[in-house]
């Protein structure tokens, strides 16, 4: 498709996990394939990192080792204030740098580098030292490996995706791939509105599509009692 099209595509912009399709990761092959092609043609690409930049110090880029022209940033970034920011090679983002003539893209706000956000961001990134990452590894790793023993001991077939501090459950009898083999059969589509209605009446705050992310301020307690209740979620699905 890329080929076919490359005389009309100025970029290709990926997200390697998306958050709206229930962490389902792309496969490397694709993503390194997509990486050359993109090279050879001169089509910029472009990693959305706004909620990956949290699985590693490199965001999931680095775990699949591709550098792209330009990524985009977000949420983690600012410490829990709004922000948004792009980052990439020099060649690319000179269109911003006002010196020497006409600034070819204009990059200006009343938000723009907003003191109070860029220095929660600030705070927030010096936290967030490799022992952090490793914890929340660590941690995340625990979590899902609770969530896809509750899944084995409930009988229901499915799968536990994300990496890092994130994760999600989908349902189904073969791994998802792809957006049509998460979203899954109507069944399976109520079966996720149910273990949300379940988990929230117990307390725990998840994503409509069953994804989360874990904090560095969180405890094995905090991760225990989640899959406790995703059991409890689980049972009662199979029961009903």
């Amino acid at each position: 498709v890329v080929a076919r099209h490359k005389d009309r595509l100025a970029a290709v912009l990926v997200d390697l996990m998306p958050w709206r399709m229930g962490l389902i990761a792309a496969e490397a092959a694709c993503v390194h394939a997509l990486r050359e092609m993109t090279r050879a043609h001169g089509i910029l690409l472009i990693v959305d990192e706004v909620i990956t930049l949290r699985v590693a110090p490199g965001g999931a880029q680095a775990l699949y080792g591709v550098t792209p022209d330009l990524t985009t940033m977000g949420k983690v970034i600012g410490g829990g204030f709004p922000v948004g920011a792009v980052g990439g090679r020099a060649e690319v983002m000179a269109v911003f740098d006002p010196r020497g003539g006409q600034q070819k893209v204009p990059h200006g706000g009343t938000f723009t580098a907003n003191p109070v956000t860029m220095a929660a961001g600030l705070a927030t990134m010096r936290k967030l030292t490799p022992d952090a990452y490793r914890r929340l590894d660590e941690h995340g790793a625990e979590l899902r490996d609770g969530l896809a023993a509750a899944l084995d001991e409930a009988g229901i077939a499915g799968q536990v995706t994300g990496k890092g501090s994130l994760f999600g459950i989908c349902f189904g009898e073969e791994p998802a791939r792809d957006f049509r083999g998460w979203s899954g059969t109507e069944t399976e589509r109520a079966w996720r509105g149910a273990v949300y209605a379940a988990l929230l009446g117990r307390g725990s705050v998840v994503a409509p599509h069953l994804v989360g992310c874990l904090s560095t301020p969180m405890t094995h307690a905090d991760t225990d009692t989640l899959v406790a209740n995703v059991r409890f979620a689980l049972r009662a699905l199979k029961a009903s």
